[in-house]
């Protein structure tokens, strides 16, 4: 599987040369700079193998807890959005001033700005018109992958100091 969602730096490009450098086998799959979940989303399944999923950014961070443990209410916060740069620059605003609301209601602002800024860019409205319920079963798809999936919000230097082991 791929990302559900884009983002500006994505590793998608990249992927066919960071799976050719992986090793076949391995016990702990520690995606350090997560960003839109490429590597972590297209590599396999391993049975007892400790896949953990980082971002530095809380709000990226909160969108993926929130679609592994909540798609369904995700999906219902996103249903009535509008795709309108009214909205998008309200919903810009309150995420900038870091305003106390609910996370599923975060990750789905979060979710709006990436899917509706320019070139998933979270900065400038991309005044395209978009379909927000066709990503509906990329956001089911994605919380079934991440069911195994530790989510952190760390410094890699402190991920690493946490995860890292001599093997």
């Amino acid at each position: 599987m791929n990302s559900f969602i884009p983002w500006v730096g994505g590793k998608s490009k990249l992927l066919w040369i960071i799976n050719k450098m992986a090793p076949d086998h391995y016990s702990r799959f520690i995606d350090v700079f997560g960003g839109s979940g490429t590597v972590t989303m297209s590599r396999p399944i391993q049975p007892g193998c400790m896949e953990v999923y980082n971002d530095f950014n809380p709000n990226l961070a909160n969108l993926y807890r929130c679609v592994r443990d909540h798609p369904e209410e995700l999906c219902e916060e996103l249903r009535y959005t509008l795709n309108a740069r009214v909205d998008f620059d309200h919903i810009r605003e309150v995420l900038r001033t870091k305003t106390v609301i609910p996370d599923i209601r975060r990750a789905a602002y979060f979710y709006q700005i990436i899917r509706e800024s320019y070139a998933s860019g979270l900065d400038s409205f991309g005044a395209q018109p978009h379909n927000m319920w066709r990503n509906f079963p990329l956001i089911t798809e994605a919380s079934k992958r991440l069911q195994s999936v530790v989510i952190e919000n760390k410094d890699f230097e402190k991920l690493i100091q946490q995860y890292d082991r001599p093997n």
